[in-house]
């Protein structure tokens, strides 16, 4: 909701307005009779919806699940956001920012986000980069992949883990991350989060600041742009399902596979993070 000044030097001269916003009739008659006279400032609440736009950064049979649990994170964090999924890989069609509350950029497998001979790479680089330039406002988050392809944009370096990563993993906070988390989760100290990955970010993109250790969690200088390698969207039924299409990452022998699957099915503080994303979307 968000309130609306609007000045009437003759309402009387105006269509009846009442059953509209909350304006009754009497409202209405009395604000005609004191515009006659007077001049009028009416603040009216006026419903305005939150508009999220999610690049499905994916082409697989996973992608209607995965997409599903961004919807569900959101709406849970914000029950009137407006969701909007684009595909920015074979369609190649991009939102509008400044339309748009919130640009998310999923994870994804399709390419390597610091591939120079995929065209739909190059051109996801070029829209964070242009739209930071022209849209210096817009909020962005990027996550998994999304986060490795806006550390790429803006001249970060990725790599290789020396192992990967998969299930409910504690990512600890430094003190600009405990800051930035402290009121959201139950520890200032850590965030528990669904990850599945085996490259990182070596080194952030220009004007990032790491909130988090490895440069797992980064945020920009400008503060619109906010980046995950985990997964605060991801929860136990889908990290499984994931799991099974990537068997290699089950473990290699039993011992493995089952810490796995325990830290699969480990509390995470997805539903957390998610509440400090809408959040932050309205600060400065």
């Amino acid at each position: 909701m968000t309130s609306r000044n609007i000045r009437y030097k003759n309402f009387a001269q105006r269509p009846p307005s009442h059953g509209i916003y909350g304006i009754t009739e009497c409202d209405v008659n009395q604000i005609a009779q004191l515009s006659k006279t007077h001049d009028v400032l009416v603040t009216m609440t006026v419903p305005t919806s939150f508009r999220v736009a999610v690049l499905v950064n994916s082409k697989s049979s996973l992608d209607p699940a995965f997409n599903a649990a961004f919807q569900r994170s959101i709406t849970n964090a914000r029950p009137d956001a407006q969701i909007e999924l684009f595909d920015p890989i074979e369609a190649q069609i991009y939102p509008e920012p400044g339309q748009f509350n919130l640009i998310v950029l999923t994870g994804g497998g399709t390419a390597d986000a610091t591939a120079e001979d995929v065209p739909w790479v190059m051109k996801m680089r070029e829209f964070l980069t242009k739209t930071a330039e022209e849209n210096p406002t817009q909020k962005i988050v990027g996550v998994c992949w999304g986060h490795e392809i806006i550390h790429i944009a803006f001249g970060g370096v990725l790599g290789p883990m020396d192992l990967f990563e998969v299930g409910v993993m504690p990512v600890a906070l430094n003190d600009v991350g405990s800051s930035f988390f402290s009121k959201w989760l139950p520890s200032a100290e850590k965030l528990n989060i669904h990850e599945f990955h085996e490259m990182e970010v070596k080194n952030p993109g220009r004007g990032f600041t790491a909130l988090a250790e490895s440069n797992q969690i980064t945020v920009n200088a400008a503060n619109t742009i906010l980046t995950f390698q985990g997964h605060p969207e991801m929860d136990a039924e889908l990290s499984t399902l994931l799991l099974n299409e990537t068997k290699q990452y089950s473990g290699r022998d039993e011992a493995e596979k089952d810490a796995t699957r325990k830290r699969i099915n480990s509390p995470h503080d997805g539903a957390a993070v998610w509440k400090r994303i809408m959040h932050w979307t309205e600060e400065l």
